[in-house]
């Protein structure tokens, strides 16, 4: 038998059993929030070693390993109160936990967290992408019986911090994804002519030609723009958090940024601005401005439900008789149109206020037919010619090789 290697303090013990295995264990954190002795096994030393040493890192870094009696409900009800909660932003937080609650928790949440596997994931995520979601949770149930529409849900599981994350193992389907087909300039032409004669036209003029986010827009406060100098800066956002309108931190870091305004934006945020006044003129006693200096409100001074700008929207698309689209294709709208003229995708990403670069190539810079249709055009005039290129003397022109 191979004398067992001598550890440090603190690292643990490592040796070898009757049956040949090698044997590591440590103290480490457990879910429970208390230190207790854990077990890893290897077939040589070094690979126990191995195991030890992540099993001990794991530990230092806050990571806890899950008890052998714990279930998947007990960890995740943890890990969304001690990890998640002061990691990430409240909206993620909220959406976080409406996923754990209305799909992990019913399919998991009894068994056992360390007997989770693979196969587990897999089986899950057919069966949630073949099951419609109202049915399986009642949702229709709690609506009015003319207002209930079934409708089918797909959801995929993040990939948790858990200590063993078997989810990281499944291959998860690219899904459907959703096509992109922003307004053209005459559309937007239409929608912004129309919009004059709205309420919220300046919300349109600075989705259209700036890109705003809806959330950015509604918490757009006076004090974030300057319309002597044409600058906006946007600083928060507004958005229903669990039931509540919050203001937020913007979505990234590099959400929060200061963009040039056009002039049509100015002329309309002056419109919004005496608007404002007068609205709160004639609602004196009943003007419930919160003292946040939004530069959108409703007539008594409240923050905007994002929901009914989202119905304004559909209702001005029928008026100026445009495609039925999202209020989010209009941030789609900017970053192509800003393309189709010529803008780099630096800059569309810095007024967009995009994370990378690589989410501005990968989703605005919507090419469309038409502008398909011109690069053939100019394709089919090189490969043409126009009489002023030079040919070589087997009458092949010079701009085409022979393969």
């Amino acid at each position: 038998m191979a004398k067992p290697k001598k550890n440090a303090n603190n690292e643990g013990t490592i040796y070898q059993r009757k049956d040949g295995r090698w044997e590591g264990s440590a103290y480490v954190l457990t879910t429970d929030g208390t230190y207790k002795r854990r077990s890893v096994y290897g077939k040589t030393w070094d690979e126990a070693h191995e195991k030890l040493t992540k099993l001990k890192a794991d530990s230092l870094n806050g990571l806890p390993v899950a008890t052998s009696k714990m279930t998947t409900a007990e960890y995740l009800t943890y890990w969304l109160v001690n990890v998640a909660q002061g990691k990430v932003r409240r909206t993620t937080y909220v959406n976080y936990e409406s996923l754990v609650r209305n799909y992990v928790t019913p399919e998991f949440g009894r068994k056992k967290l360390a007997r989770l596997t693979g196969r587990d994931i897999r089986a899950f995520l057919a069966k949630t992408a073949a099951t419609c979601q109202c049915c399986a949770q009642g949702k229709d149930k709690k609506r009015p019986e003319h207002k209930r529409r079934c409708c089918a849900l797909q959801h995929a599981v993040r990939e948790d911090e858990l200590p063993r994350n078997i989810a990281r193992n499944v291959e998860l389907s690219m899904g459907t994804k959703r096509e992109i087909e922003p307004l053209t300039a005459k559309e937007g032409r239409q929608l912004l002519a129309a919009a004059r004669d709205n309420r919220l036209w300046a919300v349109y003029e600075l989705a259209v030609r700036v890109g705003l986010r809806r959330g950015e827009l509604l918490g757009l406060r006076w004090s974030d723009v300057d319309l002597h100098e044409g600058v906006l800066t946007v600083r928060q956002a507004l958005q229903r958090v669990g039931g509540e309108l919050l203001i937020v931190a913007p979505k990234t870091q590099r959400s929060a940024r200061r963009v040039a305004l056009p002039a049509e934006c100015v002329t309309a945020l002056r419109a919004q601005r005496a608007q404002q006044i007068a609205d709160r003129k004639a609602a004196g006693a009943n003007w419930k401005g919160t003292g946040q200096g939004l530069v959108f409100t409703t007539k008594n001074g409240t923050p905007i439900e994002p929901r009914n700008l989202n119905r304004s929207f559909e209702a001005l698309c029928a008026r100026a008789g445009v495609r039925k689209v999202r209020f989010h294709d209009l941030r789609h709208t900017c970053a192509s149109l800003l393309h189709e003229q010529g803008a780099d995708a630096r800059m569309i990403m810095e007024v967009l206020g995009h994370s990378s670069i690589r989410v501005t190539m990968d989703i605005y810079t919507f090419v469309r037919l038409d502008s398909q249709r011109s690069a053939f055009d100019r394709v089919g005039d090189a490969l043409r010619g126009d009489g002023n290129d030079s040919d070589d003397d087997d009458g092949t022109t010079g701009a085409l090789v022979a393969v």
